[in-house]
């Protein structure tokens, strides 16, 4: 956490007082973007006049209205409750009058669409000299469009990181407790670096034994826990019908970034998604800029295993033990 906090205090350039800065913060549901800037927060909040976190800006503003989420953020920022604003033009002047002359610290979390941004009509020049707005989403395309300074990409844990965090979860200390350390490797593989995975696993697999590790882990395998499913699901819901199919259809059949006809020719999956009538060139780029899948340098389609397997529990829901009613076979 410590040398992730110290990249994205160097992106935010803590130090240049005279220019207000913006900076997304981008990665797969369920990786740590949140967490990481909870830290941050914590740290670099008190060098601020005024300072506001606002949780969940999607669900915010889809139950509540923009005009909430600027009530919200003019109440913290200002420790100031019962804020009246009866419109968003209202709410606007408030936040260009109130914050102009204040170094302000501003988190929006889970920003899901541009138009939370703009009805929020939170802008740059509203704010004192040395501010900062931080950004979480899962889509760049978002943050590129309301024109962030910087984009920090939250990676997926490496090897020695994800060890460490498990054996905080599970064993409550920085070392594998002996006779586990096969089993806490196979559990490492199943998460593949993914934090929120190794912690539900974490805390799942706690004060159990090897044996019941084996069993726990091979009914996940079949059974996906429904906690990690439900935070990767928020992404798929969040797309349009025709990049569902793209995305299912890359599950089923592409995942190893090439597909092979009876010729035994190479055909790229664009060129069979095209066929297919999905429009690929673009519903692909959505699906890299929603953190759904990326490319390695060989141009081969590559996904977390985990959101592979949430779209094979997607094609399966209606009816698990009946293939013949699923909507794709692999």
């Amino acid at each position: 956490m410590d040398s992730r906090v110290k990249q994205l205090e160097e992106l935010l350039d803590l130090s240049t007082n005279d220019v207000v800065r913006v900076v997304g913060i981008w990665g797969m549901s369920g990786v740590g973007k949140t967490t990481l800037v909870t830290a941050l927060f914590g740290k670099i909040s008190p060098q601020y006049d005024a300072r506001c976190f606002i949780d969940d800006l999607n669900k915010k503003c889809g139950n509540f209205g923009a005009i909430s989420a600027q009530k919200q953020l003019l109440s913290l920022a200002l420790h100031q409750g019962n804020m009246e604003i009866h419109n968003l033009s209202h709410g606007t002047m408030l936040i260009r009058t109130r914050l102009c002359h204040l170094k302000t610290l501003i988190v929006l979390d889970n920003v899901d669409q541009v138009e939370q941004l703009e009805n929020l009509a939170l802008h740059r020049e509203y704010l004192g000299e040395g501010s900062r707005i931080i950004i979480i989403s899962t889509n760049m395309h978002i943050l590129r469009n309301y024109g962030v300074d910087g984009v920090y990409n939250v990676q997926l844990l490496k090897k020695d990181k994800a060890l460490q965090l498990l054996c905080k979860k599970v064993f409550k200390s920085d070392d594998i407790e002996k006779g586990y350390e096969e089993v806490t490797y196979d559990v490492l593989k199943y998460a593949n670096g993914l934090p929120l995975a190794i912690k539900v696993l974490g805390s799942f697999l706690f004060d159990r034994d090897v044996f019941e590790w084996r069993s726990a882990l091979t009914r996940m395998k079949e059974n996906p826990s429904k906690d990690i499913m439900d935070v990767l699901r928020i992404s798929f819901d969040g797309l349009e019908t025709m990049e569902k199919e793209i995305f299912l259809d890359i599950v089923c059949f592409f995942l190893s970034g090439q597909f092979q006809d009876y010729d035994r020719r190479s055909i790229p999956p664009e060129k069979i998604l095209g066929y297919r009538g999905f429009y690929p060139k673009i519903g692909m780029k959505v699906l890299v800029e929603k953190s759904l899948i990326s490319f390695d340098r060989y141009s081969n389609i590559q996904m977390h295993d985990l959101l592979k397997e949430l779209g094979k529990i997607i094609v399966r829901e209606k009816a698990p033990k009946q293939p013949r009613k699923w909507s794709r076979l692999w």
